[in-house]
Parts: structure tokens; C-alpha cells; sequence
């Protein structure tokens, strides 16, 4: 059967009569790029499935669809040059093809309603052949279908006439279009990847997913109202990768508008995605009428999971996959996931913390994750929520996030800010999570040992000297200086002091002072530890009685804002490494220069929020833009999940639902204290993390089982009188020290326990403490917390000894309601007080709870015994109790206790809210002053 002309209406067929006429027939060039733009050029359409018509492998173009220039000869024969693309076509149909009719079957008829197919004149329907007239009447019929015909027209004219579903035609047509498709896909793929669009591993991951994908193209005209979801996670995948190839493909391929990706991206059971449970919340409290959920900081980073697919028989489906949100990655060719990303919004001014979604991806990715935070964003502002920052910490993937978002680090030429993607007319801060700069930067000089700052030194060996200290060579250098008394006083080095603090130069101040020579020459260190401990101190304040670098960003801060970064610029330019390279130029400048990304961030946030023109805001807490939030998410997911170890993508899952619930039903309420977590997050920062181990301490040797043998080798009471011959309650405040110091990590709780000598500088790192004998002398504090447990712990214990872990907790409420009664009980941290969110669990409760406990701990392994007497038995004796004391009036009396106590937290509830309400109101009333002042000052 000879060819025919695949042109619309065209009717030449590969005969010898054509050929004589001089007609050359050309088939399909094999190159994808030119057989496309063939495709498009002859506007054809299947007429079974309204889809573009795929040449198959006989398909060619006669010579009459190309213009005379576009010819050559070669070796005596006439071909088409390279490139060249059909141009010359008829695609006008006659009246009765678009009402419905067959063709007319005579030449006449056809001379009338078809016109000629080519510019030529050469070619006259009167000098068609019968025969010719009855191909004619075929290849209108099979070459009616026109791309720019309308779609009614098409459905009635060509509804019977198409390949049926089925047919073998249908069939190798619906081949022939699957196998153009994906090569269509796969060129363009190939493409974004040579134009730096797509990355390579993308490419991969999109290729070795999608190898069966089938995507409709533009030029089709048909509109895709609901779309598979393999198309979904095509479409969010692509865009997630680069928004820019997103857009290129789409010209060709009928993919969603960006808006719908936001739905797509969206999941109500807690899967991998945005969870609509904590955007609807949001929502409800974003309202006029609700005012605390209208502004928030968004907080990204990472959780590490068990790198492991498995099958989950519960829900019937793989885990460990990487997921996107839209579907999940169960290509063979594609890695495990390995991270979750998390996203967590915190509250601007009110301080609410819910976790907004997660993501499964193999590694962290700039790209995803800023396309990711967009869509976020975009949320957010959807429900009424404005975002005012972005914080994560300096890894290479969260950096490569802030450039692709807009966020402009040139030498020291920062722009902190990008543009909001709803509205361009907001901008949105980015900041990068102290603590971890502060990590970089102590284990960049930890490694290097020493920085040049104008040709003098910052050398790390001072802070090792600090801990390598010698009590009897620092004390014979004091006593030289007559600075200190030697018989009653020995040093001590508050290990938990962070190294970058106002404590470690007071202290490297106060060695130096006493003459020790390993110490001259810190000028320099001090002056690098005291700015950097102030540029942490603005970037994380916590208390609203805060003062200098400490305390909260308000408009009186504003000077200070600008005078420490203009002095963390200048130091930043003088900054050089033992090599003399720049460190802003160096590889591990990112420690450096996250911190004047912040302090540029902070200058903006306070022109645009705490000096705005309407609805100004009194003060702001910088800690909560840190990752302390999200650090409590991740603390409350391990716990949810049961192991220390890394957890399993199914168990992250259940915790997520557990967590995310807790958060959406407390929302509003007082959120978590975030000083522990701080502190915690903080413990590699500490002195003594970078000492050899027992360096610092008071006591080289941990609480074991050595001190209880020995206290039990006699009787209890000669025991201790034996031990501590002048007083057994300072012999017991020691016994607890020793236990309690090291489990603390708070510098100023630790100081809080002991009792300093006078001349040491208030919360320095080094102190010298009074002594008697071996033992070291608690606070005064702790001797009267002692006393009080001590006299109150006999009559509970007599009769719950039977029942240990009742007994200990009564014991625990009678002390604490005993203790409350003291007045002024650790003097030292009145301002500490007030950093921790709410009153009941701050640091001055949960020292006090310390010492009970430990206290009840050692009581009771000593009174564990039946004939074990408590040393208090001058307070409480067994004979002198009357017989029908029982149980139910131990524990009447315990129930009054606890009501007691109930009632010390609610009135210490109340007293710390009405003081943050005086402060509050004081403020306003400053700030309205001052503006009456200036006011008066222009009229004047």
C-alpha cells in the first residue's frame, strides 16, 4: 500500500504518477527536538482520544508542504535542507464536514467544499483520475482533524470515525503517544539539567520515579479538572526542586497553576505534609476579635530517622520512603529517608508554639527547603497569619536556603531580609539560631588554637588554664598579693560557666589581678569573649528585668542595637586567622558573620515593629526567634517515641500525632519553659566541657555507695556526731552538694549552693569558697533547707516507711510547705528568678525541689532499716507518740499539706502575673512620657 501525505486535507499518495509529477516524499526526521516541531507544525489530532496525533514509523510529508528555497540537490537528487520545517498547509474544512455529514463522494462536489491543499497552482482537482477521486474521499475523511478547529465541531464530526477503544489501532496509537511522552519528558528534563534548572540528582529521582508518567501537553486544549496522584507528586516534586523549571515545563505540559500545589501539599491524618489540624486552629485564633495569633516566626530544622524501608502490616504500605507530601518515593533507584523536616511556628509576642507539618527527605536540601518555607509562608498568610522571621541554624543546606530566598551575605555587605511572596510590599527576617553559631565558633578557635585581632592574640589556651588550675599555686600567688586569706579558703571554677560569658572574663580579670603569670596577656581575650557574650546576650534575651545586652529589644535599645554592631563590624574586619587570612573569608566564616546577619535582622525588626508608626509593640523577647521551640518539639518527640535511638519514619509519624495534638489543644496557654532547654542545648559551650575530666569540681569523686558504707558501718547518729564533730546539718548540706553540683546546669544555680568569699566578682566562673577542715562550706541557704527537712522528716517517715515511694512524696510536700516559710532563701537569684516562663517551675522551685529530693534520698536509705533511728530523735521519738495516731490522720495531714502548697504556687502565680502587669503598664506609661517629652521638645 503506498504512502500517503500525513497533511490535513492533503490527498497525495507515493505513487509513480506523483512521483513523475516531481512530488518527494519525506518522512519524520528521527531527532526528537525537529520530529516535534514537525508534530506542531502539521496540527493533527487522533480522532478517537482529541490527543496529538504521534507519527508512526511510515508517516511522511510530501514535497507540496515546502517551499522551493528549502530544497537542495545532491548527487542528483532533490532533498530537503537540514532543520527545514513543513510551513505550507490548508486546515479549512468543508461546511458539511462540520455539521456532521459525510463527504460529497463526486470530484465536483469535492472541488467545491475542499480547497486545495497546496499554494501550488500546478496541481487542478479536474485532472483527478476516478481513482484518484476515491483516495481523495479516504484521506479527507482521515485527515479532517485539526488542532484549531473547535471542540464541538470535533465531537460531532469525528465521534464514529476514530479508532475505537480496543483496536489495534488504538492501540499502537495510544503506544506511539506514551512512548512520545516520555520522551518528551525525559528531553525536557535533560534540558532544564544542561541549562542549570534542575540539579542532577533531581533528575534522577524525577526520572527513575516517573518512568511510566503520562502528562497531557498544552497544544491538546483539553482541561485537566482532577489530576492522579502521580501526577500530583510529579507536579509538587518538580516544583520543589526549582519553581523556575516548574514554570518552563509547564509551557509544554499542562500541569497546575502554584496555588493548587499548596493543597496538594496539605495532609488532615498527620502524614508527611502541612498539617490542616494546626492551620485551622490557627485560623480560629487569628481572627479580629483574637488577637494573639496574628503575627509568628517560623522555625525549620532537621530530625535524623532510621535510614530502613519496611512494611508496616498495620497500614498496608511501605515506611521509610521519602515523602514530599504528595505521595511517596518507592523507586528502587531513590535513598531512604533519612531526615524529617520540621517546621514549627512560634508566636511573635504571645509565645504559643505549634508544630505546622513535616517532610521525609533522604538529606537536607536548599533548594526544597526554600520552596518548602514559600509555600509555608503562603499558608500562613492564607489563615490571617503574617511571618515576621525565619530562623534555622548555619548548616551548608539552611545557608544555601536564606540565598535562594532572597537573603544577601557579600564579605560583610548583609541584607538580612527577603521579600514576602503574597505581598512584596513586606519583607521577612532571617535568622540564624545563636546557640549554633556560637558551637561554630567555639570549635573553629578550639581547633586553632588562637585569632589575630590588630597583631594581638586570642588564644584558647586561657580558658584551658582555668580549668587546670591548682589550689595551692593559685592560693600562694593570692596570698602574695594579700588578696586572699589561705587557711579558710579554697578555689573553686564553675564548670557549668559558658565559655563566651560574662563570668569567664571576670574571671580571666580576677587570675590575672592575683599575679599568676600563665594568665597575662588576656587583654585581648577578654575583649573578643565580652563582645561576642553581648551579641549572644542581645540575640537570646530572655527576662524582662533583664538589663544592658540582657534585656529585651524595646525602643531604648535601640542605640545600644547599633553600637554593638557597628563594634561587631569593626571587629569582624580586624579578625584574622593564625594563617593571617580574613576569617570573613575564610571557610569557617559562617560562626562570624550568622551573628551580623542577626544584628541586621534585629535593627529591622525594631524599626518595623517596636518603632512603628500604628500599633507599636513595648518590648520583644529575641530568644523566641531561636530553635529553642523547635528544640522542645524534638525533646517531646523522643520521649513520645519511646528510645534513645534514632527513630523508625512509622514511630515519628505516631509521636508527630501525639505532639501535634498537645500543641493544638494548648495553644494559647503558658507555653513550656525554654531556659532549661537553652542551657541544655548550651552544655558543649560550657568551661568544662573543654577540660580534662574532674577539672573544676569541688569534689574529684562522684556520690557512690562508698559514703553510704561508711555511714553505715556504726549507728546512725554517733555516725554523723563522729563525722562532723561542731554540726551535723553542714555535714548533710555537703552529702547533698555532692550529689546535686553535677547535675546542674545552671551557673548561677550551681553559686546559689555555695558560699563565696568576699572580693570575687558577682557570677564570675572562678571563686574562692570557705572551707572547714575538708569539707566545703554550703550557703546559708541550703544549711536552713536542711534544718527545716531535718526536723520535719521524722514523724511522716515512722509511718510510711512500709510504703517507700508514698512516704517519699509526702515527705517531699510537708518539707517544701515547711521550707516556703523561710524568707529570703537564696539571695543571689532574685533577678534568675523571673528568666523561666512561669513561677512554678523557674530555677528558684526547681532548686529547692533538688535539695528536698536529694535530701529524702540519703534520709532514706539511712532509715530504711526496722531498727534504724533517725538522727532526729530529740524532735520526734517513737515513745513519746501517741498509739492511735494512724495512717488515715498521716494522711489527712498530708492532704492539708498538699492543698498548702496548691495554694503557695497560685499565690505565686498571682504575684509574678501582677508584677509582669506592673511592668507592663510602667513601660507604657515611659513610653508615653517620652513622647509627650518629645512632642514638647518640638513645640518648643
Amino acid at each position: 500500500m503506498p504512502k500517503a501525505c500525513s497533511a490535513i486535507n492533503c490527498p497525495n499518495r507515493d505513487t509513480r504518477e506523483n512521483r513523475a509529477k516531481g512530488l518527494s516524499f519525506h518522512s519524520f526526521p528521527k531527532a526528537h527536538e525537529l520530529r516535534k516541531k514537525w508534530m506542531l507544525a502539521v496540527n493533527r489530532i487522533e480522532p478517537g482520544s482529541r490527543k496529538l496525533w504521534i507519527p508512526g514509523s511510515g508517516a511522511c510529508i510530501c514535497s507540496e508542504h515546502f517551499n522551493q528555497e528549502e530544497f537542495e540537490v545532491y548527487g542528483g537528487q532533490k532533498r530537503l535542507k537540514a532543520g527545514v520545517i513543513p510551513s505550507v498547509f490548508s486546515f479549512k474544512v468543508s461546511q458539511e464536514l462540520t455539521d456532521g455529514q459525510h463527504p460529497s463522494k463526486s470530484l465536483k462536489a469535492m472541488r467545491i467544499h475542499c480547497p486545495a491543499v497546496s499554494v501550488s497552482e500546478t496541481a487542478s482537482w479536474a485532472d483527478a483520475s476516478p481513482v484518484q477521486s476515491k483516495v481523495v474521499e479516504l484521506i479527507q475523511v482521515e485527515h479532517q482533524y485539526s488542532l484549531n478547529e473547535p471542540m464541538d465541531g470535533r465531537m460531532k464530526s469525528f465521534g464514529s470515525s476514530g479508532p475505537k477503544l480496543g483496536s489495534d489501532r488504538g492501540k499502537d496509537a495510544a503506544q506511539r503517544r506514551l512512548s512520545y511522552y516520555q520522551q518528551e519528558l525525559w528531553n525536557m528534563l535533560g534540558s532544564l539539567r544542561e541549562k542549570h534548572l534542575l540539579q542532577e540528582e533531581a533528575e534522577h529521582m524525577l526520572k527513575s520515579q516517573f518512568s511510566d508518567l503520562q502528562l497531557s501537553l498544552q497544544c491538546e486544549e483539553t482541561q485537566c479538572e482532577s489530576y492522579p496522584t502521580v501526577t500530583r507528586n510529579f507536579a509538587v516534586s518538580l516544583h520543589l526542586f526549582s519553581a523556575k523549571a516548574y514554570e518552563f515545563m509547564k509551557k509544554t505540559f499542562q500541569l497546575p497553576e502554584t496555588a493548587t500545589l499548596h493543597t496538594w501539599l496539605s495532609n488532615s491524618d498527620c502524614k508527611p505534609g502541612f498539617s490542616e489540624q494546626a492551620f485551622i486552629a490557627l485560623a480560629e485564633r487569628s481572627q479580629p476579635a483574637q488577637q494573639t495569633c496574628k503575627k509568628c516566626a517560623l522555625l525549620i530544622g532537621t530530625m535524623p530517622l532510621e535510614k530502613r524501608i519496611y512494611y508496616d502490616p498495620s497500614t498496608r504500605s511501605l515506611q521509610g520512603l521519602v515523602d514530599f507530601g504528595a505521595g511517596s518515593y518507592d523507586a528502587d533507584e531513590v535513598l531512604a529517608a533519612g531526615e524529617a523536616l520540621l517546621f514549627v511556628a512560634v508566636g511573635f509576642q504571645h509565645q504559643w508554639i505549634v508544630p505546622l507539618g513535616y517532610f521525609l527527605l533522604a538529606t537536607p536540601r536548599g533548594d526544597i527547603q526554600a520552596q518548602l518555607l514559600r509555600h509555608c509562608i503562603l499558608k500562613l498568610h492564607d489563615v490571617g497569619v503574617q511571618v515576621i522571621s525565619v530562623t534555622s541554624d548555619a548548616t551548608a543546606p539552611n545557608i544555601d536556603t536564606a540565598r535562594r530566598l532572597g537573603v544577601v551575605v557579600d564579605g560583610l555587605t548583609v541584607k538580612s531580609t527577603f521579600f514576602h511572596p503574597a505581598t512584596p510590599t513586606l519583607e521577612i527576617a532571617y535568622y540564624f539560631d545563636p546557640s549554633h553559631l556560637l558551637s561554630l565558633i567555639h570549635n573553629f578557635l578550639q581547633t586553632n588554637g588562637s585569632l589575630q585581632v590588630s597583631s594581638k592574640a586570642v588564644c584558647w589556651d586561657y580558658l584551658l588554664h582555668l580549668g587546670a588550675l591548682q589550689e595551692t599555686g593559685l592560693l600562694q600567688a593570692a596570698c602574695q598579693t594579700g588578696g586572699v586569706r589561705m587557711q579558710d579558703q579554697r578555689v573553686w571554677v564553675n564548670g557549668t560557666t559558658q565559655v563566651f560569658s560574662e563570668g569567664t572574663v571576670q574571671a580571666l580579670d580576677f587570675a590575672a589581678r592575683l599575679g599568676l603569670p600563665q594568665f597575662q596577656g588576656h587583654e585581648a581575650t577578654t575583649q573578643f569573649i565580652g563582645l561576642l557574650s553581648n551579641v549572644f546576650d542581645i540575640c537570646n534575651s530572655w527576662s524582662i528585668f533583664g538589663k544592658g545586652s540582657k534585656a529585651p529589644l524595646s525602643s531604648a535599645s535601640v542605640d545600644i542595637l547599633g553600637n554593638l554592631c557597628n563594634e561587631y563590624e569593626n571587629l569582624l574586619r580586624k579578625l584574622h586567622t593564625a594563617s593571617g587570612e580574613l576569617v570573613e573569608l575564610s571557610k569557617h566564616r559562617w560562626g562570624f558573620l550568622g551573628f551580623l546577619v542577626n544584628l541586621r535582622s534585629l535593627q529591622w525588626l525594631v524599626q518595623a515593629h517596636l518603632l512603628a508608626e500604628e500599633n507599636p509593640i513595648p518590648y520583644l523577647f529575641s530568644c523566641w526567634w531561636s530553635l529553642d521551640a523547635l528544640e522542645w518539639c524534638r525533646g517531646a518527640l523522643r520521649k513520645v517515641c519511646g528510645t534513645k535511638n534514632i527513630a523508625t519514619a512509622g514511630n515519628f509519624k505516631d509521636a508527630y500525632k501525639l505532639v501535634l495534638n498537645k500543641a493544638v489543644s494548648g495553644l494559647g496557654l503558658d507555653p513550656p519553659n525554654l531556659l532549661d532547654i537553652s542551657l541544655c542545648r548550651r552544655a558543649s559551650l560550657q568551661l568544662q566541657a573543654s577540660w580534662p575530666l574532674g577539672q573544676g569540681q569541688i569534689w574529684q569523686l562522684q556520690w557512690g555507695s562508698g559514703f553510704s558504707q561508711k555511714m553505715n558501718e556504726v549507728s546512725v547518729a554517733p555516725a554523723f556526731l563522729a563525722e562532723l564533730e561542731e554540726d551535723t546539718v553542714t555535714y548533710i548540706s555537703c552529702a547533698i552538694l555532692r550529689k546535686l553540683l553535677p547535675l546542674l546546669s545552671c551557673a548561677k544555680c550551681r553559686a546559689a549552693l555555695l558560699r563565696p568569699c568576699r572580693g570575687v566578682p558577682t557570677d564570675c566562673a572562678l571563686m574562692f569558697v570557705e572551707s572547714k577542715g575538708r569539707k566545703y562550706l554550703p550557703a546559708k541557704s541550703v544549711q536552713r533547707v536542711v534544718c527545716r527537712a531535718k526536723q520535719t522528716v521524722g514523724l511522716p517517715s515512722l509511718f510510711l516507711r512500709n510504703s517507700w515511694h508514698h512516704g517519699h512524696l509526702a515527705q517531699e510536700l510537708a518539707i517544701l510547705a515547711e521550707v516556703s516559710e523561710e524568707p529570703d532563701l537564696f539571695p543571689s537569684l532574685v533577678d534568675h528568678l523571673f528568666e523561666s516562663n512561669t513561677l512554678v517551675s523557674n530555677h528558684y522551685v526547681t532548686l529547692l525541689q533538688a535539695l528536698v529530693r536529694t535530701f529524702l534520698e540519703l534520709w532514706f536509705k539511712l532509715v530504711q532499716g526496722p531498727q534504724c533511728m533517725p538522727v532526729a530523735q530529740e524532735y520526734h521519738s517513737i515513745n513519746s507518740l501517741p498509739d492511735e495516731i494512724g495512717l488515715k490522720d498521716v494522711m489527712k495531714e498530708l492532704q492539708k499539706i498538699t492543698e498548702s502548697q496548691k495554694m503557695l504556687q497560685m499565690d505565686m502565680t498571682t504575684m509574678r502575673n501582677e508584677m509582669i502587669t506592673i511592668r507592663k503598664e510602667l513601660s507604657e506609661e515611659f513610653i508615653e512620657m517620652k513622647r509627650e517629652m518629645q512632642d514638647l521638645q518640638k513645640d518648643i
